[in-house]
């Protein structure tokens, strides 16, 4: 680990974890949630799940891994974009484990990556080379990630915005995003937790025209999206490289194709099953609103920009955007 990293950029396990930054208020609320989701779970399950753990770690065990060199990868990016999808692959390769976000997990607390020492031990205790994590809440410090951990890597991915605000919008947590919109624009980073890191002036100032007290909530998860994705700007991680860039639609469309390009980046062999869990059925699974075209052009541009990254570095090609040539009657000059 790093330890000359600064200090606005470490974190330690406790109360001065840098992302323990939630009012006392939602402190509670998060506590009394923590107390329903803890009776709600499906024992039996949890314990064929950590029955299936420990066959996959006995078999790292066992498995002759091309390198001894580990691996950190942090996989990122905004809230419903496939980050799940993308970590779980690098955990079904044979060279790798996946610790994924949870509200119970040994890498994260309450979602949010553990102490640095914590994930370090993890990295070298995991008989595996790639150590992924799917770290969503903890996007806005990748650069501080990679600089932390020895050998770390990023992989950002993106999803168009429209499937991104549909699916956040059938969220349960979908209608607190109203809030977090309101609370960047006025200034309030406090009451945004980790996520008020790190927000540019920028969004700010667009924030504050935006901003409607009608907003609907694919609105307000339109503009969660273009927070969080515009970060991979802000934080100049496109000139890093030591992060990829991922398209949600073209991995999940040509699987294959895209985690050859995941795994040449990592270094690492690329094995078939790596793919198996990954579907391509929610691409436009959802029919899209309409919602305000200052909104919707922000957006489009984001997205054109993320394009044009995730083009100039993998075999994918930008789509002819031009308005095909008006149709002619055959009769006409005959």
């Amino acid at each position: 680990m790093n330890k000359s990293a600064p200090d606005s950029l470490r974190r330690s396990w406790g109360s001065r974890r840098q992302t323990q930054t939630r009012p006392d208020n939602e402190r509670s609320r998060r506590r009394k949630w923590l107390v329903k989701r803890l009776k709600k779970l499906d024992v039996g399950r949890i314990m064929s799940r950590l029955a299936e753990r420990g066959r996959k770690w006995r078999q790292l065990r066992r498995t002759q891994h091309p390198t001894t060199e580990k691996l950190p990868v942090f996989v990122v990016g905004c809230n419903r974009s496939g980050t799940n999808m993308v970590c779980a692959a690098l955990g079904n390769s044979p060279h790798g484990w996946a610790f994924q976000e949870s509200e119970l997990s040994f890498a994260f607390s309450a979602y949010h990556l553990r102490a640095d020492w914590i994930i370090e031990r993890l990295i070298r205790h995991t008989p595996a080379p790639l150590v992924g994590f799917g770290s969503i809440l903890d996007s806005q410090f990748t650069d501080g990630l990679l600089s932390r951990f020895d050998g770390a890597k990023a992989i950002w991915i993106y999803r168009r915005y429209e499937d991104v605000a549909n699916s956040c919008a059938r969220m349960q947590w979908g209608r607190s995003l109203k809030d977090l919109v309101r609370w960047t624009a006025r200034g309030e980073f406090e009451k945004l937790g980790a996520r008020g890191k790190r927000i540019s002036d920028d969004t700010v100032r667009l924030f504050g025209d935006l901003l409607r007290e009608d907003l609907s909530n694919e609105e307000a998860a339109c503009l969660y999206w273009y927070m969080r994705n515009q970060v991979y700007f802000d934080l100049n991680l496109h000139t890093d490289p030591r992060v990829l860039i991922m398209q949600y639609e073209d991995t999940v469309q040509n699987s294959v194709q895209a985690f050859h390009r995941v795994f040449r980046f990592l270094g690492l062999p690329f094995d078939p099953a790596v793919v198996g869990d990954v579907f391509a059925s929610s691409v436009g699974k959802n029919t899209w609103l309409s919602v305000d075209p200052a909104i919707e052009k922000i957006c489009d541009a984001l997205k054109a920009r993320l394009d044009a990254q995730y083009a100039a570095t993998s075999d994918w090609t930008l789509p002819d955007t031009k308005k095909p040539a008006a149709a002619t009657n055959p009769s006409e000059g005959a």
